[in-house]
């Protein structure tokens, strides 16, 4: 679907985001309520398919059912012009699988508050006796600020419905699917349950516990062999964690959590240092029946084909020689051209049906393939009695990573059974490697980074370390590869040590005050009071005053102005949040650089969680560059609210200005890295 294409004369597609096993996914303006939606449109291939629009419609019901703040939700499905289609919640973001590969190592205290998010999901649906069934890291978005949104439930089920019992064949990813469904046993709420302890290994490990080459290799691993030991990975992971993920994955289904509150509420707990001495979760020994071995259930049902055998029978008739008087030789011989010559006509015909039938039997037609992943327009054109000929490898920003971009010969054309089709298939889109270049001139690296398409931002701060303009610090770690269309770069550049005089900033609008900060090379915060005297968005005060000296990189608050209070406005509520930042210091050896690593577990929240930084990222300077990022009533998650420099353990206090019906949070991050949050600060909690 091309973009600026209306459906049904309300959603106007801006952008495709993604390509399914049976839908396309675009990014699309409601023109009526004005917001942007996600629209899921069933493809073309599969619009004639009665089980595929079964499929379809029972994810819109399955999801309209639920409320919860944690799970996509649906807005409209509806069939225009026989194209069947769902309007769901945009979320901007990626899926966890995407998340974990850009992200790790998580820190353990984000990994409980991304599971404990999944986990509100999950309940919600089985409070309702709705069964995922599917449940895996890419049918989980993260947004931007980390909130974690459940979709597709295009094979959920109600716990009562024996789906498996009456297709024989395994629906779900065989990465996350628990021994029971392999086995051939219906889907619980339990299997959902194992699904969830899979997906905490991979957020804590970054990769999934059974590969093989084949789906039933890896199928015969989760039903017969033991849980892989995060603590095997990283011994740093608390026991009382990894014990959450060998609960979830037991066996049998009733030595596994009965309930996912009881998994929520076992995670929640599982960093807290009363459980630092916890024993290893035993699992349960079952003793094998040998009436109950592991049945692998197949992956696909073939029909049996049909044989048509043909078995032309010909009877041979009596020639018989008509009794008549003697005629002329002439006539004679006419009448035995005529034979002659309707004979050859005869046999030529049957040749030709005989060539014609031949011929048809031995074409085929090359299948739609565009947009499959490369194994499945293997099956297609395997099925289809052609073979694979040449792949080829190019970057694409339309087509998602091993998907086919295009064939040749092209779809639906009419070629020889057993003809070579070429596959071009995406290698995702090109990603470039990003160093570390701190200590480097910031005008050099900013000028090679925009040309190859990035985005630079630049903060600045003081430095005794670093002469002004050299890269203090950066906000990705090196080696990284990314998407210069849509990473933007930030850099922390040093400003050395003068003085400014600072001027009168009231009346300035924040763009104004943000032009001047960049100039004199400071880092101004803003914050937002009701004002008579000067107009919405103008400032209002500033501390230090006017013609006050100050260092460069040092900080400016700026208030400015909401304009009159009105009287029917909600009250609003100002407190403040007390939040202590660790300092990390570089090591200079191989075992410091571990007690380093170790003692960075200190600054990552007062429970003592690991920071998971390393030293390599860190400025070299006993210096610790560090953001802020706050949301509440007049600040926005999107941008920094506060940089500083510390040099020791440092306590800072947030302002916060909420209303009842408001949420804020914070978050601290350095190198890159958050290394302090809170998401959940309420009006009534202070």
């Amino acid at each position: 679907m091309n973009k600026g294409y209306v459906l049904n004369g309300r959603y106007k597609i801006v952008d495709r985001l993604g390509e399914g096993g049976m839908a396309d996914v675009y990014l699309a303006q409601d023109l009526i309520l004005d917001r942007e939606v996600a629209v899921k449109l069933l493809r073309l291939d599969f619009r004639d398919n009665p089980k595929a629009k079964k499929r379809f419609q029972h994810e819109a019901l399955a999801a309209t059912e639920l409320d919860n703040p944690h799970i996509v939700g649906i807005y409209d499905v509806d069939e225009v012009e026989g194209m069947q289609y769902l309007v769901m919640e945009y979320v901007n973001g990626e899926d966890l699988k995407q998340y974990i590969k850009d992200h790790f190592p998580i820190p353990y205290a984000q990994v409980v508050d991304i599971m404990e998010q999944i986990c509100s999901a999950v309940g919600e649906a089985h409070r309702h006796n709705i069964i995922h069934r599917d449940l895996k890291p890419q049918n989980i978005l993260v947004d931007k600020n980390g909130y974690i949104k459940i979709t597709d439930f295009g094979i959920s089920r109600l716990e009562s419905e024996d789906t498996m019992t009456q297709t024989k064949s395994i629906i779900g990813s065989i990465h996350y699917l628990s021994p029971e469904r392999i086995k051939g046993q219906m889907a619980t709420k339990q299997s959902d349950i194992y699904s969830l302890g899979i997906i905490l290994y991979e957020v804590l490990t970054g990769k999934v516990p059974f590969t093989g080459d084949t789906a039933v290799s890896i199928a015969i691993k989760h039903s017969q062999e033991p849980m892989p030991s995060v603590r095997d990975f990283d011994p740093r992971i608390p026991q009382a964690l990894e014990n959450v993920v060998l609960k979830a994955t037991t066996k049998d289904p009733k030595d596994r959590y009965q309930t996912v509150g009881d998994l929520a509420a076992d995670l929640n707990t599982s960093l807290d240092k009363s459980r630092a001495n916890e024993p290893k979760f035993e699992v349960p020994q079952v003793e094998n029946d040998l009436n109950e071995q592991t049945r692998v259930m197949p992956f696909s049902a073939l029909p049996e084909n049909e044989m048509l055998n043909q078995s032309p029978a010909a009877k041979d008739g009596q020639a018989t020689q008509p009794t008549a008087e003697k005629a002329p030789k002439r006539r004679r011989f006419r009448h035995r051209r005529r034979w002659l010559i309707a004979g050859i006509i005869g046999f030529l015909v049957l040749v030709f049906a005989v060539i014609f039938l031949v011929s048809a039997n031995s074409r085929t037609t090359v299948p739609v393939i565009t947009g499959t992943l490369r194994s499945d327009a293997t099956e297609k054109l395997t099925s289809a009695d052609l073979k694979v000929g040449k792949v080829t490898y190019r970057h694409s920003v339309k087509v998602d990573r091993n998907r086919v971009i295009s064939s040749d010969p092209k779809e639906n054309t009419r070629v020889k059974k057993n003809t070579r089709v070429a596959l071009v298939v995406s290698s995702g889109i090109k990603k470039v490697r990003l160093d570390n270049y701190v200590g480097q001139d910031y005008s050099e690296v900013k000028r090679k980074l925009e040309a190859q398409g990035f985005k630079v931002r630049r903060r600045n701060a003081p430095s005794g370390t670093f002469r002004s303009g050299k890269i203090l610090q950066q906000d990705f770690a090196a080696g990284d590869r990314v998407n210069p269309k849509t990473h933007t770069l930030t850099f922390v550049v040093s400003t050395g040590i003068q003085q400014v005089i600072l001027k009168n900033l009231t009346g300035m609008t924040k763009a104004q005050v943000v032009s001047y900060a960049n100039k004199e090379r400071l880092n101004p915060t803003f914050d937002y009071v009701y004002s008579n005297r000067e107009a919405k968005g103008k400032v209002v005060s500033q501390s230090p005053a006017a013609q006050t000296s100050i260092q460069q990189g040092g900080n400016v608050a700026v208030w400015l102005s909401r304009g009159p209070k009105a009287k029917s406005q909600d009250e609003i509520k100002s407190f403040n949040v007390k939040v202590t930042i660790h300092i990390f210091q570089n090591a200079t050896d191989e075992s410091s650089s571990e007690s380093s690593l170790n003692g960075s577990v200190q600054a990552q929240t007062p429970s003592d969680q690991s920071d998971s930084e390393t030293a390599s990222s860190t400025t070299g300077s006993g210096e610790n560059v560090v953001l802020i990022y706050l949301k509440d009533h007049d600040h926005d998650f999107s941008t920094v609210y506060k940089q500083m420099v510390i040099t020791k353990d440092t306590t800072v206090m947030l302002p916060f200005k909420l209303t009842k019906n408001e949420t804020g949070r914070y978050k601290v991050v350095r190198d890159g890295k958050t290394i302090l949050r809170d998401n959940n600060i309420t009006y009534d909690s202070h």
